[in-house]
C-alpha cells in the first residue's frame, strides 16, 4: 500500500482515505455523519452510520465539494496551512494552493467509477490508534462511488 494525503491505495471496492473515527475533537456539522435520508437522493450512497454525504469532485470552496469538505476538516483539526499539509502528505512541492488542491481532488477522481463527478464520503473506522493523530478523522475519509450513472 502506498500512502498519499487522504488516499491509501489498495485493490478494494472501497479505498480507504486515511480514515479514523475517535472523537476527541468535535466535528463541525458538515463533517458529521448524516442519516441516509439526507444523502442527496434515494440510494445515492450506500447506507451507513458513518455517511457524510454525496460530494462533488471539485476544487471550488463551496459546501458539497471535495475541497470544501477537506478544508473544513483541516480547519477543525487546527491545521490552517493547507499548502503545507497537502505537500507533506502527498510528498509534493507545490508552491501555490490552487495546484495543490487540484492534486488533492485528482487523487480522488479514479474512485468516481461512473464518471458523474460525485462520490460518497464516509467517516472512517478506527485507525487513529494506529496512525497516532487524534484529529486525522476530521480531514480524511472513506470514499465509494455513488450509485447513479447520471445526476
Amino acid at each position: 500500500m502506498r500512502r498519499h494525503f487522504g488516499v491509501l491505495h489498495a485493490v478494494l471496492p472501497v479505498v480507504l482515505l486515511l480514515a479514523a473515527c475517535a472523537d476527541p475533537v468535535v466535528a463541525p456539522p458538515e463533517l458529521r455523519p448524516r442519516s441516509v435520508a439526507a444523502s442527496q437522493g434515494p440510494q445515492a450512497c450506500l447506507p451507513d452510520a458513518k455517511l457524510i454525504g454525496r460530494i462533488a469532485l471539485s476544487t471550488e470552496d463551496q459546501p458539497g465539494t471535495w475541497w470544501h469538505l477537506t478544508r473544513t476538516g483541516l480547519d477543525a483539526a487546527n491545521k490552517p496551512n493547507y499548502l503545507a499539509e497537502i505537500n507533506a502528505n502527498f510528498g509534493t512541492t507545490y508552491d501555490n494552493l490552487p495546484d495543490a488542491v487540484a492534486h488533492l481532488v485528482a487523487a480522488v477522481q479514479p474512485l468516481d467509477v461512473n464518471g458523474n463527478g460525485l462520490v460518497c464520503a464516509y467517516r472512517g473506522r478506527g485507525v487513529v490508534a494506529v496512525l497516532g493523530d487524534p484529529t486525522l478523522w476530521l480531514y480524511t475519509f472513506v470514499v465509494r462511488d455513488d450509485k447513479h450513472a447520471q445526476n
